[in-house]
Protein backbone atom coordinates (compact mmCIF):
# COMPACT_ATOMS: atom_id res chain seq x y z
CA UNK A 1 0.00 0.00 0.00
CA UNK A 2 2.79 2.39 0.94
CA UNK A 3 4.59 1.60 -2.30
CA UNK A 4 1.40 2.29 -4.28
CA UNK A 5 0.93 5.64 -2.52
CA UNK A 6 4.55 6.54 -3.19
CA UNK A 7 4.13 5.75 -6.87
CA UNK A 8 0.94 7.87 -7.05
CA UNK A 9 2.64 10.80 -5.29
CA UNK A 10 5.66 10.61 -7.58
CA UNK A 11 3.42 10.47 -10.63
CA UNK A 12 1.42 13.48 -9.43
CA UNK A 13 4.62 15.41 -8.78
CA UNK A 14 5.97 14.59 -12.21
CA UNK A 15 2.73 15.63 -13.88
CA UNK A 16 2.64 18.89 -11.91
CA UNK A 17 6.26 19.64 -12.80
CA UNK A 18 5.60 18.86 -16.44
CA UNK A 19 2.57 21.17 -16.53
CA UNK A 20 4.21 23.96 -14.55
CA UNK A 21 5.35 26.97 -16.52
CA UNK A 22 8.47 28.96 -15.75
CA UNK A 23 8.83 32.38 -17.35
CA UNK A 24 11.37 35.12 -16.89
CA UNK A 25 11.49 38.61 -18.23
CA UNK A 26 11.88 42.31 -17.49
CA UNK A 27 9.57 44.66 -15.59
CA UNK A 28 9.33 48.43 -15.42
CA UNK A 29 6.87 51.07 -14.36
CA UNK A 30 5.96 54.18 -12.39
CA UNK A 31 5.65 54.88 -8.66
CA UNK A 32 3.15 57.44 -7.41
CA UNK A 33 4.00 58.00 -3.75
CA UNK A 34 1.81 59.40 -1.01
CA UNK A 35 3.73 60.68 2.02
CA UNK A 36 2.46 60.71 5.60
CA UNK A 37 4.81 63.02 7.52
CA UNK A 38 4.04 64.75 10.80
CA UNK A 39 5.80 67.14 13.19
CA UNK A 40 7.25 69.29 10.41
CA UNK A 41 7.43 72.97 11.30
CA UNK A 42 5.36 75.53 9.42
CA UNK A 43 8.22 76.65 7.17
CA UNK A 44 8.86 73.08 6.03
CA UNK A 45 5.29 71.84 5.71
CA UNK A 46 4.65 69.73 2.62
CA UNK A 47 3.28 71.75 -0.26
CA UNK A 48 2.73 68.55 -2.28
CA UNK A 49 2.19 65.04 -0.98
CA UNK A 50 2.83 63.16 -4.22
CA UNK A 51 6.16 62.27 -5.80
CA UNK A 52 6.51 60.29 -9.02
CA UNK A 53 9.33 57.81 -9.49
CA UNK A 54 10.11 54.68 -11.50
CA UNK A 55 11.36 51.09 -11.20
CA UNK A 56 12.82 48.40 -13.47
CA UNK A 57 14.54 45.05 -13.26
CA UNK A 58 14.37 41.28 -13.96
CA UNK A 59 11.48 39.06 -12.89
CA UNK A 60 10.59 35.37 -12.80
CA UNK A 61 7.24 33.61 -12.68
CA UNK A 62 6.42 30.01 -11.79
CA UNK A 63 2.85 29.08 -12.62
CA UNK A 64 0.75 25.91 -12.51
CA UNK A 65 -1.86 26.09 -15.28
CA UNK A 66 -4.24 23.78 -13.40
CA UNK A 67 -5.75 25.95 -10.68
CA UNK A 68 -4.25 29.18 -12.01
CA UNK A 69 -1.89 29.71 -9.06
CA UNK A 70 1.69 30.87 -9.33
CA UNK A 71 4.55 32.74 -7.70
CA UNK A 72 5.95 35.96 -9.14
CA UNK A 73 9.21 37.49 -7.88
CA UNK A 74 11.40 40.33 -9.13
CA UNK A 75 14.56 42.25 -8.28
CA UNK A 76 13.99 45.94 -8.92
CA UNK A 77 15.93 49.17 -8.80
CA UNK A 78 13.51 51.94 -7.97
CA UNK A 79 13.45 55.66 -7.31
CA UNK A 80 10.83 57.49 -5.34
CA UNK A 81 10.93 60.16 -2.73
CA UNK A 82 9.58 62.79 -0.41
CA UNK A 83 8.34 66.24 -1.37
CA UNK A 84 9.56 68.17 1.68
CA UNK A 85 8.78 71.73 0.59
CA UNK A 86 7.90 73.49 -2.64
CA UNK A 87 11.66 73.68 -3.35
CA UNK A 88 13.11 70.72 -1.46
CA UNK A 89 12.79 67.02 -2.28
CA UNK A 90 14.53 63.94 -0.95
CA UNK A 91 15.12 61.28 -3.59
CA UNK A 92 15.08 57.66 -2.48
CA UNK A 93 17.00 54.95 -4.29
CA UNK A 94 16.09 51.39 -3.39
CA UNK A 95 16.66 47.76 -4.25
CA UNK A 96 13.22 46.17 -3.92
CA UNK A 97 12.37 42.45 -3.83
CA UNK A 98 8.61 41.88 -4.19
CA UNK A 99 7.25 38.32 -4.06
CA UNK A 100 3.61 37.72 -5.09
CA UNK A 101 1.18 34.86 -4.91
CA UNK A 102 -0.67 35.22 -8.20
CA UNK A 103 -4.01 33.80 -9.37
CA UNK A 104 -4.69 33.89 -13.11
CA UNK A 105 -7.92 33.29 -15.00
CA UNK A 106 -7.67 32.61 -18.73
CA UNK A 107 -9.90 34.36 -21.24
CA UNK A 108 -8.88 32.22 -24.17
CA UNK A 109 -5.52 31.64 -25.81
CA UNK A 110 -4.62 35.31 -26.16
CA UNK A 111 -5.53 36.92 -22.81
CA UNK A 112 -5.89 36.35 -19.08
CA UNK A 113 -6.62 38.44 -15.99
CA UNK A 114 -4.86 38.00 -12.66
CA UNK A 115 -4.89 39.13 -9.04
CA UNK A 116 -1.77 39.19 -6.88
CA UNK A 117 -0.68 39.85 -3.32
CA UNK A 118 2.54 39.49 -1.35
CA UNK A 119 5.31 41.04 0.72
CA UNK A 120 8.20 43.23 -0.42
CA UNK A 121 11.61 43.95 1.10
CA UNK A 122 13.05 47.41 0.34
CA UNK A 123 16.73 48.20 0.85
CA UNK A 124 17.57 51.91 0.75
CA UNK A 125 20.80 52.89 -0.99
CA UNK A 126 22.33 56.31 -1.46
CA UNK A 127 21.69 59.23 0.90
CA UNK A 128 19.64 58.30 3.96
CA UNK A 129 19.14 61.75 5.48
CA UNK A 130 18.53 65.36 4.56
CA UNK A 131 18.50 68.53 6.66
CA UNK A 132 16.42 71.64 5.97
CA UNK A 133 17.37 74.65 8.08
CA UNK A 134 15.17 77.59 9.05
CA UNK A 135 17.76 80.18 10.06
CA UNK A 136 15.13 82.79 10.96
CA UNK A 137 13.68 80.47 13.62
CA UNK A 138 17.06 78.89 14.54
CA UNK A 139 15.56 75.46 13.85
CA UNK A 140 16.21 72.57 11.49
CA UNK A 141 14.25 69.52 10.35
CA UNK A 142 16.26 66.36 9.64
CA UNK A 143 14.58 63.63 7.58
CA UNK A 144 16.15 60.20 8.22
CA UNK A 145 15.35 57.07 6.19
CA UNK A 146 15.56 53.57 7.65
CA UNK A 147 17.99 51.22 5.94
CA UNK A 148 15.43 48.45 5.41
CA UNK A 149 11.63 48.51 5.21
CA UNK A 150 8.85 45.99 4.64
CA UNK A 151 5.72 46.61 2.58
CA UNK A 152 2.71 44.62 1.39
CA UNK A 153 1.43 44.56 -2.21
CA UNK A 154 -2.02 43.90 -3.60
CA UNK A 155 -2.99 44.39 -7.23
CA UNK A 156 -4.46 43.10 -10.47
CA UNK A 157 -3.65 43.07 -14.14
CA UNK A 158 -3.99 41.50 -17.54
CA UNK A 159 -1.81 39.19 -19.64
CA UNK A 160 -1.76 39.53 -23.41
CA UNK A 161 -0.30 37.25 -26.09
CA UNK A 162 1.45 35.11 -23.40
CA UNK A 163 4.30 37.63 -23.20
CA UNK A 164 2.96 41.02 -22.14
CA UNK A 165 1.57 41.92 -18.70
CA UNK A 166 0.14 45.22 -17.48
CA UNK A 167 -0.75 45.69 -13.81
CA UNK A 168 -1.84 48.19 -11.18
CA UNK A 169 -0.50 47.58 -7.71
CA UNK A 170 -0.99 49.22 -4.30
CA UNK A 171 2.04 49.06 -2.02
CA UNK A 172 1.25 49.72 1.67
CA UNK A 173 3.71 50.01 4.59
CA UNK A 174 4.30 47.22 7.10
CA UNK A 175 7.08 49.21 8.79
CA UNK A 176 7.95 52.89 9.13
CA UNK A 177 9.92 54.51 6.33
CA UNK A 178 11.92 56.82 8.57
CA UNK A 179 11.74 59.65 11.07
CA UNK A 180 11.65 63.43 11.25
CA UNK A 181 13.68 65.24 13.91
CA UNK A 182 13.08 68.94 14.58
CA UNK A 183 16.05 70.55 16.33
CA UNK A 184 16.92 73.86 18.00
CA UNK A 185 20.01 75.42 16.38
CA UNK A 186 20.68 78.06 19.05
CA UNK A 187 23.53 75.92 20.33
CA UNK A 188 25.43 76.38 17.07
CA UNK A 189 26.01 73.26 14.96
CA UNK A 190 23.48 70.61 14.04
CA UNK A 191 25.44 68.03 16.06
CA UNK A 192 25.02 70.12 19.22
CA UNK A 193 21.40 71.05 18.54
CA UNK A 194 18.71 70.30 21.08
CA UNK A 195 16.01 67.89 19.94
CA UNK A 196 12.59 69.55 19.99
CA UNK A 197 10.39 66.82 18.51
CA UNK A 198 10.69 63.47 16.77
CA UNK A 199 8.17 61.39 14.88
CA UNK A 200 8.11 58.53 12.40
CA UNK A 201 6.57 58.52 8.94
CA UNK A 202 5.60 55.97 6.30
CA UNK A 203 4.65 55.86 2.63
CA UNK A 204 2.08 54.20 0.44
CA UNK A 205 2.69 53.79 -3.29
CA UNK A 206 0.46 53.29 -6.30
CA UNK A 207 2.37 51.42 -8.99
CA UNK A 208 1.75 50.98 -12.71
CA UNK A 209 3.88 48.26 -14.29
CA UNK A 210 4.51 46.62 -17.65
CA UNK A 211 6.23 43.22 -17.88
CA UNK A 212 7.58 41.37 -20.90
CA UNK A 213 8.33 37.66 -20.49
CA UNK A 214 10.54 35.65 -22.84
Amino acid sequence: MKKALSVICMAALCCTSAMAQFNWGVRGGLNLVNNDITLVDEENVLEKDNYTGFFFGPMAEFQIPVGGLGIDASLLYQQKGLELTDKETMKQQQIAVPVYLKYSLGLGDLAAIFAQAGVQLNYNIGDLSKVIEDKDADEASEFILNKNTWTFNVGAGVKLMNHLQAAVNYNMPLSKEGSVERKDLEGGSLEDARLLAKDKFDQSTLQFSVTYTF
